[in-house]
Parts: C-alpha cells; structure tokens; sequence
C-alpha cells in the first residue's frame, strides 16, 4: 500500500471515530484507546475516574493508583496545580502535553480538558504516551474528540460531586476560581485575607497543632505534603496571625503574603508567601520573627540585586575591611555589619558588639576612613548592607 494511500486510510478512521454512535462512554474509550494505541482515561471536573480503556503496555504506575482508586491520588493533583498543569487545562481547550514524573510513576501524557455548551470544565482527557507518541495531526483532532464526548456524560457523569477544600482554594491560588466555587463569605470585601503557608518538610507531627490554631481563622485549609497552606480572613489580620505564631512550635518555619480585601489578590499573596519562606531561610537572623512578605523590607530585592551582580559586583569596602581585619587582628567588617542592621544607631550596635560607644565611634571612623564609604547616603548604606547579606 503506497504512502497516499495508507494516509488515507488513517484520515479515513479518524473521521469514522468521530461520526460513529456509541453505547456508553466506556465504549467511546475503548474504542479511541485502540484508535490511538495508547491507553486512555476520563474523569470529571473533580478527578474522579468515570472512564478507562484497556491497560496494554502502556500503563503506568500513576494510572494503575487512579483506576484502583476510582480518583487521581491527591498528591498527584497538587502536583499538577504546582506545575501550572490545571490552571492551563482549565483556561484552554487546546491539546496540553505533560512532560513525565517519574517520582509519581507519571509516564508523558497529553490531556485536554472536556467542555459543556457554556465552555465550562465538566472533566479531562488523558492520554498516556509511553508506547508511542501522538502525532501533531492527533493532537489537534483530539480537541473534536472532546468535544463528542461531552455529550457521553451522562446525568449521573455530570453530577456536581462537591470539590473539595483542596481544589477551591488551589483555585484562589491560581485565580481560576469562579464565584459558584465558593461560599459567599469568601466574596466579602469587609475582611482582610492573605496566604499563609508553613514548611512541615520532616516535622509533620506538628500537622494536628498547626490545624487546631489554624482553623478558627482559616476557611480554606490543605496540606500538601510538605507545606500546611491557608487562606486566612479577618477583621484585622495581623494581630490574631501574630498570636497564632506566638503559640506556634519554635521550629514551624511559617510566612505569609501581603494582606488584601479581594479574593483577586490571593494569587499574589500565595506567591509572596512562598517567597517569604524562601527568604525566611536564607535570612534567618533578620527574619525569623517577622511574618508577612512587606515586613522583608530590602530582603525582598536580594535575588534581584544578586541577578545584576555581573553588572554591580559587592561594594569593594568588604574586600577592604576583610584585608585590613586579617593584617591587623580587627573586627571592622563586623562592626559595619551591626551598624548597618542597627540602622545606624550607636547605643543598640555598641551592646551588640558589647564594647563601649566611645569605641565603636572610633571603629565607625576607622572605616569611612580606609574605605571612602558614606554611611550617610542612604543608596550606598542600603547596598552595603544587601551586599553583606551575601556573605553569610
């Protein structure tokens, strides 16, 4: 059979898969898996598994856990919203190729979300691609495939499982929520919200802790395997989330973004309670007791500053006062350090440095004089003191 012609002949079985009626959707999936040579399965908006073709040798382990399961494992959902796989799926009809996971036992897959009359998610696609992978004409054709096969859900496949807290509030995190997603009390502006993320990473046995505290002011909640995540509302947010971190373990890293009175600015406030974390660990000293991301102060632009360092390498007076530390026995460096994150105040440096004011003016002189620095220029203290964070 010439090339023409087994081109044809493939066209020609896509375009009958398409028109052909089926009994029920786990014939229309097994008829598409052995179309495709790939096993295939669908599930709901909320991940529970309504239909599955044939195993083959393309099964993975991820896949078996769904079946067996009849629900995708949760952690393999937060995965997904961590790799930005449903919020694509979500915003997009277009064909969405997922590279493998191997710590989940995910081989490569392509999805496609399912959508009703009114271009709502109503469920997913997946196809498995560890035998043979799809061609670009397959991809494009599998959006047609989504769409017929809207039309197998039936009443009790389009039943409104109600999501769980997990999926409402990775929906707030990425801002692909709607309205009937969530209570109503959510939508107030009256109160403040903001993102507050704790790092359990070994010391989950505070878990139970962490919720009971939590829970009060947290109306959306997970735990994702690492990180305890809330969305957290109240009058005034900050006093009762410094009270919460007051009683909380003294090892609970926790951090949480900036405040705000629409449920728009979640995403955000997620991102910087991230970042805060991040920060957090880096900057334990100067961190450790704050809480929220605007609290960072100049932290907050360290990895950009960092970023431009082949452009604005550190202020050359660190390299001096380490030179004339090391000939002389001194501690300068130090000193200028504790200046500077004592902003500038004389009484409280000299007790960090335990020595007496007296002293510490003349250390101060001694370094404007070997380095030329202006410790009165607010531009050039602030980025002595970012270039000194560097170098703990």
């Amino acid at each position: 059979m010439n090339e023409e012609k087994v081109g044809f002949v493939v066209t020609d079985a896509y375009k009958l898969f398409l028109t052909k009626t089926y009994t029920h959707l786990d014939a229309f999936v097994e008829s598409l898996g052995k179309l495709l040579a790939c096993p295939i399965t669908i599930e709901n908006k909320h991940h529970h598994l309504l239909a599955y073709s044939e195993h083959g040798e393309g099964t993975d382990s991820a896949r078996i856990s769904t079946i067996i399961g009849r629900k995708v494992p949760d952690n393999l959902i937060h995965r997904f919203w961590k790799d930005g796989v449903m919020t694509a799926l979500n915003q997009s009809a277009e064909p969405l190729l997922i590279a493998g996971i191997e710590e989940f036992g995910l081989g490569k897959r392509v999805a496609l979300s399912i959508r009703d009359g009114s271009n709502g998610v109503i469920g997913y696609i997946w196809i498995s691609e560890t035998t043979r992978t799809l061609t670009v004409f397959e991809q494009q054709w599998l959006k047609k495939v989504a769409v017929k096969v809207s039309t197998y859900f039936s009443m009790y496949d389009r039943e409104q499982l109600a999501p769980t807290k997990e999926e409402k509030l990775w929906k707030v995190m990425t801002n692909t929520y709607s309205p009937t997603d969530l209570p109503a009390s959510l939508m107030d502006q009256t109160n403040e919200k903001c993102m507050l993320m704790i790092d359990l990473h070994r010391k989950t046995e505070h878990l139970m802790k962490v919720e009971q505290l939590l829970q009060p002011l947290a109306p959306l909640y997970m735990f994702d395997g690492r990180y305890f995540i809330a969305l957290v509302a109240h009058a005034s947010i900050a006093d009762p989330l410094k009270t919460i971190q007051t009683a909380m373990p003294s090892n609970l890293s926790i951090a949480c973004g900036n405040p705000d009175r629409s449920l728009e600015g979640m995403a955000k406030s997620y991102e910087q309670a991230k970042e805060m974390l991040s920060l957090k660990n880096r900057f334990k000293e100067e961190l450790n007791s704050l809480l929220f991301y605007y609290q960072a102060g100049a932290m907050r632009y360290v990895g950009p500053y960092e970023e431009k360092a082949y452009v604005s390498s550190k202020h050359p007076a660190i390299e001096q006062l380490k030179r004339y530390d090391q000939q002389n026995q001194t501690n300068l460096l130090k000193t200028l350090d504790e200046y500077l994150k004592n902003d500038s105040h004389l009484v409280t440096t000299a007790k960090a440095l335990h020595i007496h004011t007296n002293s510490l003016q003349y250390r101060i002189k001694r370094i404007t004089e070997i380095t030329n620095i202006r410790l009165k220029d607010p531009n050039e203290r602030t980025g002595l003191y970012l270039d000194l964070r560097g170098e703990h």
